[in-house]
Formats: C-alpha cells, structure tokens, sequence
C-alpha cells in the first residue's frame, strides 16, 4: 500500500469511526477476521473481527461519549502504518467495570496496523492507561 492509502486509513479511522461514532464504516477499514491487541481487553482472546471491533468501540463510546482522537504523528512503511495520538475525553459510562467518574482526561497513545488491500488485518494499541485511572481518580497520583 502506498502512504497515501495509509494515511487515508488513519484519517477515516479517527475522523469518522472513533471521532463521529460511524461504526458501520468499521466494515470497509477492517477484514472480517480481523485479530485487535489491546493490554486492556479482559477477554484473553483479544478483539477479533470486525463485529468485535464495533462492539469494542461502542463500549468506549458508551464510557466516553464526548472522546474525541487528533492523530499529532503517522508514520507509514509499506503494510505497517502508526498513528501516535491524544484524546480528549469525559468518562460519563461504565468503562471495564469502572462506574462513571464524570471526570475529563487528556490521554496519549498509539495504534500499528497492518493492512492488506486497504483493510486492517492486525493491530495494536499502546495507551497511557495509567494516566487515565489516576485522571478520572481510580488509582491515586504519587505526590
């Protein structure tokens, strides 16, 4: 795939899935068996496939209604793109179990996908989930 249909993907993904909720385009960026990793998922064997990913996004939706991603880096190689980003969020919704806090955090992290014909077969998130418990008062911040 060329940069350019890469970057095309990082910026239908966070402009029109993640920040506009448009989960149904989830169909045309990723490949029906699809495999997501994500430290954070309690389910041991991970997101996989593109049903999954729409379930997984409308829970966070649902915990963060207000989230909303700005890609601040891609980097793009071939089938591998990377896309380093902040979010802006209010944890209005049940996330993992965490009852709403009504707390606003400011969140970094990180997404590789790899792609083939345009749709993501494999991908991988890195977040600052520590932050974001200590942000919305789940886990103390050391003085």
């Amino acid at each position: 795939m060329s940069d350019d249909s890469n970057r095309e993907f990082i910026e239908r993904y966070f402009d029109e899935v993640t920040n506009k909720g448009d989960l149904d385009l989830a169909d045309e960026l990723f490949a029906p068996d699809y495999i997501h990793h994500d430290p954070a998922n309690p389910d041991p064997h991970g997101v996989v496939g593109v049903e999954d990913v729409k379930r997984h996004l409308k829970e966070l939706i649902d915990a963060f209604p207000d989230m909303q991603f700005t890609v601040d880096d891609v980097i793009s190689q071939g089938d591998d793109v990377v896309a380093r980003w902040t979010a802006t969020l209010t944890h209005t919704g049940d996330y993992f179990g965490i009852p709403a806090t009504n707390k606003s955090a400011v969140i970094t992290g990180m997404n590789t996908w790899r792609l083939e014909n345009g749709m993501a077969v494999e991908g991988w998130v890195n977040r600052d989930d520590l932050q974001l418990l200590q942000q919305l008062g789940v886990i103390p911040t050391p003085s």
